[in-house]
This record gives C-alpha cells, sequence and structure tokens, in this order.
C-alpha cells in the first residue's frame, strides 16, 4: 500500500484554447551532434511557445556536396507551436522559428540546410 501511495498524481492541465501549428526545418550539423543535443538545444530557446521537437529524418550523402559538407548530416525536426492564450500569425511562427535556429547555431553551430 504504502508503494501506491509514493506514486505521483497526474496534474490537472485545461484543454488548449488554440490548435497547435507545426514548423518543420533542416538543419545541417556536425556527425557529432546527437538527437538529444538538437532537442536539449532547441527547448533552450527562451520562447513558451516550443512544445514539443520531434526528429523525423537525418540525411547523409555518399559524398559531399551542396550544403552539406565532409563530417556533416542533415538533421529534419518537426516543431509544434501553440500559444494557450493567443492566435499564432505567421510572423509570430517565423520569429520563434528564427530564435530556434539562432539558438541551434549558437549552441550547436547548426545552420539551415538551403
Amino acid at each position: 500500500m504504502p508503494a501506491l501511495l509514493a506514486r505521483e498524481v497526474p496534474r490537472f492541465q485545461p484543454i488548449p484554447r488554440h490548435q497547435s501549428a507545426w514548423r518543420d526545418i533542416a538543419v545541417v550539423v556536425k556527425d557529432s551532434v546527437s538527437h538529444e543535443a538538437l532537442v536539449q538545444a532547441i527547448h533552450a530557446t527562451p520562447t513558451p511557445l516550443v512544445r514539443s521537437a520531434l526528429l523525423y529524418d537525418i540525411y547523409k550523402p555518399h559524398s559531399p556536396g551542396g550544403d552539406i559538407a565532409a563530417g556533416e548530416r542533415s538533421m529534419t525536426v518537426r516543431l509544434e507551436l501553440l500559444d494557450d492564450e493567443n492566435t499564432l500569425t505567421d510572423e509570430r511562427m517565423d520569429a520563434v522559428v528564427t530564435q530556434v535556429l539562432d539558438s541551434l547555431g549558437s549552441r550547436l553551430g547548426a545552420r539551415l540546410r538551403g
């Protein structure tokens, strides 16, 4: 019985008044950058609007070319954006994506894939 009382009780969270929006970004990073480091850098962005980040593609070309050099790869992430109080406009979402890209650039040396 004490083990049952020791577990955490789920906290109530109201249903959001607005729908989420998603933005996909593909960034070029060094091969040494892990999924965990990428997601941590995204969540370290100083904005409350990023609710989740889901890595769904990693691309490593057979030979360097284009905007991906040797020792680099592309990682594509789907960002879920949500504001509980206000509707998200394209301008606000673009500003958040810019903040995320700046955070990834300064923390991991990432750049937007062209």
